[in-house]
């Protein structure tokens, strides 16, 4: 069997793809051929060498200084920082048609390792397009020479028009995602019978898929990356981060699916609250004869719908759907692997933060339909947690909460999940 390692093209975005490598490392998965096209093909140089420490330390390090000969200046922690970045790609667009990356093959010198590329036992692909001719270029390692090896790999990588061209031999070149930004079919031509896919869902055209019986693993980012465009070291460890967390969620070795945590974490979740907390919906639901209907209309809702009538597998979703939400509405960290227990103490944590609200205000914009219009999510959702706690024996909490959840399914669960969790 030969497996062949894919990798796209994203620019800055790349560092999630030695994260992905090193999930592959720990989980012992071997490959005999790597394709790759731009930042994916100067990737694909280092897990042909096998030197994935190496590939580590570049992208553990990277910044604007290491690529650019111009200075790029901008707090990338901020909008207007971004903003000033953008600018300055747009002026040498304009000024010089594209930033000059002449220093990535300083780069190129310090870790390429032409012995040991060579004379690995792994082939490699890169793609570039000619733009002096139209055509692309699929090359192997066996058909690009030492001298040219760096040539290529720049060629591959010349996100024009943010980059410019590269010149080789009077030939002028541009980024292979011109052509193909995830070269499967060229992996396909160099025998490969297995494929994994690191695609970084970055710009680029692609191909249609030659041979539709060879299994293919895709991995994707699943939590939003910064800009291809952005190198800075902070963005790139936390890339590697969640390429390492989606590999092994893909493998099945975590569990989540823009959080992660420990296997068998959710399943063991569900199991320990899943009934006390179906108990909370239907103990909402017990409204008086004049109400029925409501309550009706709230047991009929999809996900409400799914967790009373104990349809287990639709539950489970549903359940680790709440609890991220949860974790995206708090901002929990999504680059950590957590224990359940752990994140669920965040998420009380959090939702106690938000004591000091005007409930008044809320009631005004529900009443108007100015809810989706709140600053802070967190806010209702807290103020629902709040009624559920006084719900009890009180029908007029119920039955507002009951209308509430015709119109806000998603935020009456996520009270539900942090009031189930919060009582002892």
């Amino acid at each position: 069997m030969k497996r062949a390692i894919v990798l796209s093209g994203g620019g800055a975005k790349g560092a999630y793809q030695v994260g992905v490598w090193r999930a592959l490392r720990k989980l012992g998965i071997k490959y005999s051929i790597v394709t790759g096209t731009s930042v994916g093909a100067l990737n694909g140089v280092l897990m042909v060498q096998n030197e994935y420490i190496k590939a580590r330390s570049m992208w553990y390090n990277i910044n604007f200084d290491l690529i650019f000969k111009e200075q790029m200046t901008g707090d990338l922690k901020t909008f207007k920082g971004k903003v000033e970045v953008f600018k300055k790609y747009m002026s040498n667009i304009i000024l010089h048609g594209g930033m000059d990356v002449s220093k990535i093959e300083d780069i190129m010198d310090r870790y390429i390792n032409h012995h040991k590329f060579y004379n690995s036992p792994i082939d490699y692909g890169l793609v570039t397009v000619n733009l002096s001719s139209f055509k692309p270029a699929m090359l192997q390692k066996k058909e690009i020479t030492p001298n040219k090896l760096k040539d290529y790999l720049m060629a591959s990588a010349t996100c024009f028009p943010a980059f410019k061209i590269k010149k080789i031999d009077n030939n002028m070149f541009i980024d292979g995602a011109y052509y193909d930004k995830v070269p499967i079919n060229q992996a396909i031509d160099m025998g490969a019978t297995s494929i994994i896919v690191v695609d970084l869902n970055s710009f680029g055209l692609t191909r249609k898929i030659k041979e539709k019986n060879i299994p293919i693993t895709y991995i994707t980012p699943r939590n939003k990356l910064d800009s291809f465009l952005l190198f800075d070291s902070n963005f790139a460890r936390r890339s590697m981060k969640l390429g390492y967390n989606d590999a092994m969620k893909t493998f099945d070795k975590l569990d989540g699916i823009k959080y992660t945590f420990k296997l068998n974490n959710l399943n063991k979740n569900y199991y320990k609250y899943i009934d006390k907390f179906r108990n909370v919906i239907l103990e909402m639901v017990k409204l008086n004869k004049n109400n029925q209907q409501l309550a009706k209309e709230v047991l009929k809702k999809r996900k409400i719908s799914s967790i009373t009538n104990n349809q287990v597998k639709a539950s489970e979703k549903i359940f680790t759907e709440i609890i991220e939400y949860l974790g995206e509405r708090f901002k929990l960290e999504d680059t950590l692997i957590y224990r359940i227990s752990r994140y669920n103490k965040l998420l009380i944590e959090a939702n106690n933060k938000y004591e000091d609200f005007n409930a008044e205000l809320i009631e005004k914009k529900i009443k108007n339909k100015e809810i989706i219009k709140l600053v802070d999510r967190c806010y209702f959702i807290k103020y629902l947690f709040n009624k559920l706690e006084k719900m009890e024996n009180n029908p007029k909490i119920k039955k507002e909460l009951c209308n509430l959840a015709l119109l806000f399914e998603k935020d009456i669960l996520a009270a539900l999940y942090l009031y189930t969790i919060s009582r002892r």
